[in-house]
């Protein structure tokens, strides 16, 4: 056996708070939010993908259409296992031969109710020849490592918004201010608030025979998300605008009962 050969697996692990299949799922359909901002081939990285079946690709795409693979999916074991070829070269550059690449080998067990251990494992190091020391040694380290540290985040974010209620904020507005003011500076209110996360829909309605009296209802993902976006120091300026023009009387909801025309059938 050769030195190279004698170049050891890098094993790491972490535990997350979804079922095995859950855990699969998020891994090998969300590659780009997991995969390392640093590791990238193309330029101004736009989509990652790895194709759900032994012989795929796993491969990224820059934002001028340019596409390089990672490597080729060995094994695809829905909730149990996936095995991928690692396609890199001296100097962290890109190759395009399997027989030349190492293995990831991601295995999901199950860790009590609910629960699952995600080991991800660099096997075949050796396959680099002459820069596999120096690949072992940038991959060592203590669990997780980098790529199971994002993919736990990303597991996390996933599952506070599957748990999320959405909420409808219905804020009353009695103008002291004139409405055309009004109305421009609620639509420059609204653009804030569409450009952040868990932000759903506005309403502007006036009450008919009182043009200064408004209400708006505002649905959000979840609570949690409404109130991170008025935290934000930029929305302070907008807050402000509205309170010289108008008294607001903000009540928060919860949807109970939902009916459409299409029920009535």
């Amino acid at each position: 056996m050769t030195e190279a050969q004698k170049v050891p697996d890098v094993r790491k692990t972490v535990t997350v708070d979804v079922p095995a299949d859950r855990a699969f799922a998020i891994f090998a359909e969300r590659p780009l939010e997991w995969f390392p901002e640093r590791h990238v081939f193309v330029e101004d990285r736009v989509s990652l993908t790895i194709e759900p079946f032994e012989g795929g690709r796993y491969y990224e795409v820059g934002a001028d259409g340019t596409e390089i693979a990672w490597g080729t999916v060995v094994e695809w074991n829905p909730s149990k296992r996936i095995v991928l070829t690692w396609r890199v070269g001296p100097h962290w550059q890109p190759i395009f031969d399997d027989e030349k690449a190492s293995f990831i080998e991601v295995d999901f067990e199950p860790a009590g109710p609910g629960r699952t251990t995600v080991a991800l494992t660099h096997s075949g190091l050796h396959r680099h020849g002459e820069i596999a020391p120096q690949i072992h040694a940038a991959l060592d380290g203590p669990s997780p490592g980098d790529t199971l540290a994002r993919y736990e985040q990303v597991v996390a974010r996933v599952s506070a918004a599957a748990k999320a209620v959405p909420v409808t904020l219905v804020n009353r507005f009695q103008l002291t201010g004139t409405a055309e003011e009004f109305e421009q500076v609620f639509a420059a209110t609204s653009a804030f608030f569409a450009a952040q996360p868990g932000f759903i829909e506005h309403t502007l309605h006036r009450r008919l025979g009182d043009p200064a009296s408004y209400v708006n209802i505002a649905r959000w993902a979840d609570n949690a998300s409404l109130r991170a976006a008025v935290a934000q120091p930029e929305f302070q300026p907008h807050s402000a605008a509205l309170r010289a023009l108008a008294v607001s009387s903000p009540e928060l909801f919860e949807a109970r009962l939902r009916v459409t025309a299409a029920d009535a059938g």
